[in-house]
């Protein structure tokens, strides 16, 4: 596949794919209903099955490389296998490296999502869904990021709230809270960090989530002018004379 071939097929992508707005909604349903899951086997268990089903309509939504798509799906198939062993099987630890499976799948996302955000061409919808997705993403990615630190060092962030008893302190939907409350810089005050490795997480994070938008917006306006520029020069040219 040419250059040109791989730039046509990008812009094609953000306009005719929809396993996008299957990837959103998954996004969606991490990041706003899984909070509100209580704490049973069977919501545990959804929310599992929901990462997992995030994890690889976003592969299919945004990976064009072969083999960084076979990755993706492999790495799903092990984090929600672990999660499954240590659900039916408490006594059962994989050190973290079931939360750092997870990181490595979505950071793959992130960077794939961000890549075909920002190529040059059309603004539209399907470019800032994948925008918002991004942005999604980076929130959960963080969370987990949280989840993997806490697992190693239990108090590095304090939560004004206590956990119930018999509750992971790596329980994600509190971590997906903090992760956006950082992201927004919202600071409601009930959760802050505490170790020094979990505050300069935050600090990333808040940095992220105030230069984020201004640069995808900057980028969205920038190419809409050159579109318009592009088929304006375009339209001089061919009301020329021969």
């Amino acid at each position: 596949m040419t250059e040109t071939q791989k730039h046509r097929w990008a812009l094609n992508f953000w306009r005719e794919d929809r396993l996008l707005s299957f990837f959103l909604v998954f996004l969606v349903l991490m990041t706003i209903f899984v909070p509100m899951v209580g704490l049973s086997r069977p919501a545990r268990i959804a929310i599992d099955l929901t990462f997992a089903l995030m994890l690889l309509s976003g592969a299919l939504a945004t990976v064009n490389a072969r083999l960084l798509m076979y990755l993706i799906v492999a790495l799903t198939i092990l984090e929600f296998t672990a999660d499954l062993i240590v659900e039916f099987n408490p006594s059962y630890s994989f050190g973290g490296w079931d939360t750092a499976i997870k990181i490595s799948g979505m950071a793959i996302l992130v960077i794939m999502t961000l890549k075909q955000t920002f190529l040059p061409g059309p603004v539209t919808v399907h470019r800032v869904m994948g925008g918002v997705a991004a942005y999604l993403l980076i929130g959960v990615t963080w969370a987990f990021a949280y989840k993997l630190l806490i697992e190693a060092i239990p108090d590095s962030i304090h939560f004004q709230t206590p956990l119930a008893a018999g509750v992971s302190t790596g329980e994600p939907a509190r971590l997906l809270y903090f992760s956006f409350e950082t992201l927004t810089t919202v600071a409601y005050g009930d959760a802050y960090p505490v170790h020094r490795v979990a505050r300069s997480l935050a600090i990333a994070e808040a940095l992220i989530g105030q230069l984020y938008p201004v640069i995808l917006i900057a980028a969205l306006v920038g190419m809409a002018l050159q579109e318009r520029f592009t088929a304006g020069l375009k339209e001089t040219e061919d009301k020329k004379p021969v």
